[in-house]
């Protein structure tokens, strides 16, 4: 897209996201924690729901966090190139390191050495916790890196 038509189309000549959209997506994430908080209260005090309806609740914390991660690609595409390679790698660094953490909980617990932190795995929040953190320091390798 060149200069005019971008100017036409009111489009922003910084590739940067403004306070504004970051404040969006962050709120995303604010929901999506308070959803999960909130589920997670519901699930231990009624245990005697079905199993389904249990579910269905346990999992309510994801609709939130679909529109959080559309958000946050609409906000990928407003970065210049560097800033979106940074991120990716981020993410990318996040993904992997949660899958293998995953995966070393679950082959312990399925070989009797169950923790008792985690008797089901990360489940929901430890996952979105471990993503962050990972994601927090892939942010930091990632930038240190093109300096």
């Amino acid at each position: 897209m060149n200069e005019s038509t971008r100017q036409e189309s009111g489009e922003s000549m910084d590739c940067r996201p403004t306070l504004r959209e970051q404040f969006k997506f962050n709120i995303w994430l604010a929901v999506t924690t308070a959803t999960y908080l909130v589920t997670l209260f519901l699930v231990q005090h009624f245990k005697e729901w079905s199993p389904l309806v249990q579910v269905s609740v346990t999992l309510l914390p994801v609709l939130p966090g679909l529109m959080y991660l559309g958000k946050g690609l609409r906000l990928l595409r407003q970065m210049d190139e560097l800033q979106r390679r940074i991120q990716l790698e981020a993410w990318f660094f996040a993904a992997i390191g949660t899958v293998i953490v995953s995966a070393v909980i679950n082959v312990f617990n399925a070989h009797g050495l169950v923790w008792e932190t985690f008797p089901h795995g990360l489940e929901i929040g430890g996952t979105y916790l471990l993503m962050f953190f990972l994601w927090t320091l892939g942010v930091a390798f990632s930038t240190r890196r093109y300096q």
